[in-house]
């Protein structure tokens, strides 16, 4: 690692972009936790970067100030502080107490603006509060501590979801019962017509997306699933297991929460793309998708809910309770989360600078909210204009420091002679306007519209928009949620065996961090200002 450090702080020292951080924890196998600090940035060649940059062991508690004296450490060792972006972290509130504290050393931070909220988390909370309701998480704490008879009632509480909970759990718990359900499937066909010979998928506990794909296979053998319920006899007279057999209205109700669920599930997986990804720079995964993803999902939850109201006025026939609690319990959580937003301008700002959107997005989105268009208006030209100062500040200091002052040449003499600026000016003067100011008021144009890559398209224009690039590629390298870190846990979880689980810390974290520095390739033929990079054997 010692060879390879140089290089890799050479390369983030010389990043056209901040450093963005997405910051997350985990327990190994052997119980010990670890802290992964992950950076995002666009290097010296316009390409987007991410690589662990850190992997230490937590060894105190979980408050902000030990996370915050885990992640210094880290920022010391690639002198990084004066170029710190946004910080990806998920919903905790430990997480902004950790910023506060970094602030006191690295001055740069802004512990509001540049606080990043995971959508992944996000999206795990509003699902929740769609399948489960309210107060899940003391439920779940239950159910963590319950004997398995006490989960199955624990369960019968959810509705539909913890009905057919309870049924998966009741067929997969034995070879017998799973080879009865394979025997209908061959005589049946799938919901779409097809011949399928399966098991089951549970859900594992109350993680929405096996919740999701749970559902999902349940709909598509649903015929096998319904010979199953007519054709079982229950052993010694006890039939407790018919409760939770699914009736004709169960059937319609995990049709409608599957319908609900599949946007939620599709954006996750683009949410949890690298933004690094060949084809996806700034496209996929990027922070300017979460205010626009969350519109979306908020979007379909108003149409329910506009649903659900219409009916109860009408007194027709209404949707399910079980599912109509859980649409307004989802639509409450995502609001809240909605509105969090707003503490942060990077948000609004990322789809403002998105060439396909730009600030038209916000017109076009809040045309009945004059109001809302320009109190955003007025806070994204706050934040330029702060961006602008510190950045001409830092361009003026760069070039004092690296341009010797030179006096002007007969050419620049001849060049600027038929220029009438010494002229006494006439008329008035006209206001120079900022790069944002003329940014504002434009519209997508055709081409623009069409821009699937918009990292690449700032890089691009780097010359001709030299304050508002900067902040673009700041921007279009920040991820739109803490996926990294767990991609790293999962490589942790192939180094930290049980036949390896007494590595030493310094071990562990020397293997992850260079892992990462091999598998991403970040470490081959890269162009620094020392000259062509190759790795070292």
């Amino acid at each position: 690692m010692a060879a390879r450090l140089p290089f890799i702080i050479e390369l983030v020292q010389s990043a056209l972009s901040r450093i963005n951080l997405s910051i997350n924890g985990w327990r190994a196998h052997n119980r010990r936790e670890y802290i992964a600090v992950c950076g995002h940035f666009v290097d010296g060649q316009g390409h987007p970067r991410t690589l662990l940059l850190g992997f230490p062991r937590r060894y105190g508690g979980h408050t902000g100030d030990d996370l915050a004296a885990l992640v210094k450490p880290v920022i010391l060792q690639y002198g990084i502080g004066e170029k710190l972006g946004s910080f990806v972290m998920d919903n905790a509130d430990d997480n902004d107490k950790c910023l506060e504290v970094l602030q006191r050393s690295f001055s740069s931070i802004d512990p509001v603006a540049d606080r990043i909220r995971c959508i992944g988390h996000i999206i795990n909370l509003v699902v929740k509060a769609l399948l489960y309701g309210e107060g899940v998480s003391a439920w779940e704490k239950n159910l963590i501590e319950s004997s398995e008879e006490q989960r199955v009632a624990l369960w019968t509480l959810k509705g539909v979801i913890g009905k057919l909970h309870n049924l998966v759990v009741y067929i997969n718990r034995n070879d017998a019962r799973r080879e009865q359900l394979r025997a209908r499937m061959r005589v049946t066909k799938t919901s779409d017509g097809m011949l399928f010979v399966g098991v089951l998928l549970s859900d594992g506990g109350i993680r929405w997306n096996a919740t999701f794909y749970m559902i999902e296979r349940a709909l598509k053998c649903r015929p096998a699933i319904d010979l199953y319920q007519a054709q079982w006899k229950p052993p010694d007279r006890n039939d407790k297991h018919k409760n939770d057999f699914l009736t004709e209205a169960d059937w319609h109700e995990l049709e409608l929460f599957y319908r609900l669920l599949q946007p939620f599930e599709r954006l996750t997986k683009r949410l949890q793309c690298r933004a690094d990804g060949e084809g996806n720079e700034g496209s996929q995964g990027s922070v300017w998708q979460v205010l626009y993803a969350m519109d979306f999902l908020l979007t379909k939850l108003e149409s329910v809910k506009d649903e659900i109201h219409a009916m109860d006025a009408d007194n027709e026939d209404e949707l399910p309770p079980y599912y109509s609690a859980g649409v307004l319990a989802a639509w409450s959580k995502i609001n809240t989360y909605y509105e969090l937003t707003d503490r942060s301008p990077i948000y609004r700002m990322a789809i403002a600078l998105h060439p396909a959107y730009q600030f038209e997005y916000f017109r076009a989105k809040w045309w009945k909210r004059e109001d809302w268009i320009r109190t955003a208006q007025k806070g994204l030209t706050a934040y330029y204009d702060r961006f602008a100062a510190v950045t001409v500040a830092t361009d003026h200091v760069d070039q004092a420091e690296t341009s010797p002052c030179s006096s002007p040449t007969l050419d620049d003499e001849f060049d600027a002679w038929g220029h009438t600026t010494d002229r006494p000016h006439r008329g008035k003067r006209r206001k120079v306007e900022t790069e944002w100011e003329v940014w504002i008021k434009q519209v997508p144009s055709k081409d623009d519209m069409n821009v699937k890559n918009p990292l690449a398209w700032w890089v691009d224009r780097r010359h001709v928009w030299p304050i508002l690039s900067k902040l673009a590629l700041n921007i279009f390298s920040t991820p739109a949620m803490s996926a990294e870190p767990e991609r790293v846990f999962s490589d942790g979880g192939e180094l930290i065996t049980d036949k390896r689980n007494g590595l030493g810390d310094d071990t562990v974290e020397a293997e992850m961090v260079q892992k990462s520095w091999i598998t991403s390739k970040i470490l081959h033929g890269i162009a620094t200002p020392r000259g062509l990079y190759k790795l070292p054997d």
